[in-house]
């Protein structure tokens, strides 16, 4: 026959069992003291590589797996965000350790915290262009006059800075003479021209062999017409509370990709030829090259 115990006599027992086993714990040394972790403290060795467009991140994912299997104890976490102007609310809150920026841009986060460790190598692909659609009898730049043009509504983006130079040392008045149709990215640039709702659009060169690669049906309709001088390519930047070690390991890495076949591999992806060292002072040309935009365009 069983004999059920009172509730006061089970509660006694579980109480007691509970104060033997937290006795024995403490007892057993140092080794086994409980150590709690944190949800924060699992993020801690956790990079964001942010980037202005989704186009930039479907070629530049090859490139995050390779930093991350060559970067044990780390990892690098890709933000594409969906407009420029996202990107620039991340870059000036902070929230990217490391990015890839024109020179112009990179030259004011200086100012918001980062440093500019390195650059693309390629200076003499990085160029603005100026592309039409075939039925709209664009010829020459005056041509644009009255013409809807589809473009970047920034002048921290020298794809849409280098073009809007050009027009002008070619005889387009753009302050007046054209209809700007103001977009969140290169790629609606060529996506709006493409579809009729303006004659032609403004990017940056590799934005345009990137997109078209993917997308050569564009090709039917609209077509490059000018390309601007180049200038200086990407800025390769760090956040400035980035751990040296850590930065240390990156330039190391990526300074050292065009030497390895599977850097060079990474690199044809992105239509680069490698990294190399680069600082503040690089880009002065970058600047002097505003200086001048600012003065007639506005």
């Amino acid at each position: 026959m069983k004999v059920l115990l009172p509730a006061k006599v089970i509660c006694c027992i579980v109480v007691l069992s509970a104060a033997l086993t937290a006795c024995n714990n403490s007892g057993s040394g140092t080794n086994s003291l409980y150590q709690p972790v944190f949800s924060d403290t699992l993020e801690k060795n956790t990079l964001i590589f942010g980037f202005p467009s989704f186009s930039y991140s479907e070629t530049a994912e090859p490139l995050i797996r390779y930093l991350n299997s060559h970067l044990p104890g780390l990892r690098i976490k890709m933000k594409a965000c969906v407009s420029f102007d996202e990107y620039l609310d991340h870059l000036n809150s902070n929230k990217f350790d490391l990015t890839l920026i024109n020179g112009i841009q990179a030259q004011d986060a200086v100012n918001k915290g980062y440093s500019i460790f390195g650059k693309v190598i390629d200076d003499d692909k990085y160029s603005g262009v100026i592309f039409t659609r075939n039925d709209a009898g664009i010829e020459k730049a005056v041509d644009l006059k009255g013409k809807r043009v589809s473009l970047v509504p920034s002048k921290t983006i020298p794809g849409t800075m280098m073009p809007m130079y050009y027009l002008y040392q070619n005889g387009l008045d753009v302050n007046h003479d054209m209809v700007q149709v103001n977009v969140s990215s290169f790629e609606s640039a060529i996506i709006a021209t493409y579809v009729g709702k303006s004659e032609a659009g403004l990017c940056l060169k590799r934005s345009w062999d990137v997109y078209i690669k993917n997308h050569p049906e564009i090709l039917s309709k609209v077509n490059i017409e000018w390309e601007s001088a180049p200038l200086i390519n990407n800025a390769l930047m760090a956040k400035n509370t980035m751990d040296c070690a850590i930065k240390y390991r990156l330039m190391n890495l990526f300074f050292s990709m065009q030497s390895s076949g599977e850097g060079k591999e990474v690199l044809n992806r992105l239509e680069f030829s490698g990294f190399k060292e680069a600082d503040n002072d690089t880009y002065k040309p970058m600047m002097d090259f505003k200086k001048k935009y600012d003065a007639v365009i506005h």
